[in-house]
């Protein structure tokens, strides 16, 4: 962790305000109540207007962060939107923090196998505090994806380097750091592809990418070879594209 971030993890930790809880993430989630109340909540929330970012009705920033907190298209395209600004202010870092938290809790978790330590939230803090230092060098669409897989990569090396060097964490088994086997393919029709399309879940691309691989049988290395790209990465494309799907259809009852 960098001596800056150091200081503004530290900045609201040894904040006379505060009365942290357990966690880190909860730290910040209290941090956020207290930063909404009274005049500096008003203040903040009419910056987050002056960016012309939909507030979704919320009466307060920290309202505004357990909204963006949904699955649903809209919450998670405006949070895609704020995360272009969190390396400018960081106020609006602290509600990406408190609107990403749910799932920086779910990685945690997925990295200490369902019984996370507080040093291994901390370090996924740290690392997705250092993504959202970034993210606005990226186009809407990658940046929740980008935070998120960089708070995992960077915390499982991390784990890696403390277990090389005898430091007691949780238990590495083999194959800890093979790639993720890809998700299987569950059907999808034209007509549901369009749909997503409609909502704003994925973009004409993407779903052609899904329509031309799954329902065409058209080879991915096909595809590169028109697009110009490599075969991974239009691989990784496609992924990228069904993961969205399949959070949007979970939260749906047609699947």
């Amino acid at each position: 962790m960098t001596n800056s971030l150091r200081f503004f993890v530290n900045s609201y930790w040894s904040s006379g305000d505060m009365k942290p809880t357990n966690t880190p993430l909860s730290l910040f989630t209290h941090s956020l109540k207290v930063r909404s109340a009274g005049s500096p909540g008003r203040d903040l929330l009419e910056r987050l207007d002056d960016y012309c970012l939909d507030l979704l009705g919320a009466k307060g920033p920290f309202e505004f962060a357990q909204l963006l907190q949904s699955p649903e298209s809209n919450p998670r395209r405006v949070l895609e939107e704020l995360l272009e600004w969190t390396a400018l202010d960081n106020d609006f870092l602290l509600i990406a923090l408190v609107a990403l938290a749910p799932e920086l809790e779910r990685t945690a978790s997925r990295l200490s196998w369902g019984r996370p330590s507080d040093d291994t939230v901390a370090e996924v803090l740290a690392q997705a505090t250092v993504a959202l230092k970034w993210t606005h060098e990226l186009v809407e669409g990658e940046r929740i994806d980008f935070v998120l897989s960089h708070a995992q990569s960077k915390t499982r090396s991390e784990q890696r380097r403390m277990a090389r060097h005898n430091v007691p964490t949780v238990r590495i088994p083999n194959g800890y750091d093979e790639e993720e086997p890809e998700a299987p393919y569950f059907g999808v029709s034209i007509e549901l592809l369009s749909r997503a399309v409609e909502r704003n879940v994925l973009t004409g691309d993407e779903s052609l990418i899904i329509q031309r691989t799954r329902g065409d049988k058209t080879p991915m290395q096909l595809i590169a070879e028109e697009t110009g790209d490599s075969y991974e990465a239009v691989k990784k494309r496609r992924n990228r594209a069904e993961r969205k799907l399949r959070l949007h259809l979970s939260t749906m009852d047609v699947i």
